[in-house]
């Protein structure tokens, strides 16, 4: 069984097509923190049936190994309902909902999942679904977290995501999941890049800067870095606890500020620093 999942604590969930057992066998391997067996879009059509098939199994194999598993379920109608019958007898940890527009296809899933204890992430991939973001983030419901699936966003538009400007649409989810407490996966551009990791870098490092928890990952080359970038670095926990027991100690003293390091230290910047330290794993 899957342990229970924060996924404000994921910082990378690759996935892992469920149409080829070679990919499964070593998925534990790769340094994610989770991993998301695919039912969409590594998928093709005619083999749909037989991947989900081999969920159960795939996510038993995985869990025994360790790994904290989760499913990405197809979208279309005549599959949507046996997906999410198989990641609910499957006793995956979340299910990654793709091509959500509206809060009520959220309720939806949640309804259908009744009797698991999976988490929901709703995929928002279209201009529609990030102006109804700040609804969809208030389901009241299982959800957890919101990603932005910035190629399909790109692909409504008829544009190609190394080309596109993407900040406002990725702000704009990264801030209605976090809004509501939700976890934020995604990046502000290509998550197709697998082979330039300095340049998919920095694209996390935007991402980070916009609220983002976590990335998911298309290639194991990937994981490494969102993994470094979504985790503190030394320096930074450091830094973060002398800001903690500088303000703590002048806290004592009758003061609700200092100066550290040439900084203005008040109770929003130590409400930073130790949201850094709870992100050290």
């Amino acid at each position: 069984m899957n342990a229970a999942l924060d996924l404000l604590s994921l910082r990378s969930a690759l996935f892992v097509p469920l149409a080829d057992d070679r990919f499964i066998a070593k998925a534990h391997e790769r340094g994610a923190d989770a991993l998301l067996l695919d039912l969409e879009d590594s998928v093709p059509p005619a083999y749909k049936r037989e991947a989900r098939a081999r969920l159960a199994q795939a996510a038993r194999q995985l869990v025994a190994r360790g790994a904290t598993v989760m499913v990405r379920v197809n979208s279309a109608p005549d599959l949507i309902d046996d997906d999410l019958k198989a990641a609910a007898d499957a006793s995956v940890a979340a299910v990654f909902l793709p091509k959500v527009e509206s809060a009520a296809q959220v309720r939806a899933a949640d309804k259908r999942l009744a009797g698991s204890a999976a988490l929901l992430v709703a995929q928002l991939e279209s201009p529609g679904a990030v102006l109804a973001a700040v609804d969809i983030a208030s389901a009241q419901t299982r959800l957890a977290g919101l990603a932005f699936g910035s190629e399909d966003y790109c692909g409504a538009l008829g544009i190609a995501s190394d080309k596109a400007a993407l900040d406002w649409p990725a702000q704009m989810l990264a801030a209605a999941a976090r809004s509501r407490g939700l976890a934020a996966f995604g990046v502000p551009g290509p998550l197709t890049e697998i082979a330039d990791m300095d340049a998919f870098s920095r694209l996390l490092e935007k991402a980070k800067a916009m609220g983002y928890t976590g990335c998911t990952c298309i290639h194991p080359r990937q994981v490494e870095a969102a993994n470094r970038v979504y985790a503190p670095s030394a320096d930074e926990i450091a830094l973060a606890k002398e800001i903690i027991a500088a303000y703590e100690a002048a806290a004592r003293e009758g003061r609700g500020a200092l100066s550290l390091h040439g900084r203005m230290i008040d109770a929003p910047v130590v409400d930073q620093a130790r949201a850094t330290l709870a992100r050290v794993r």
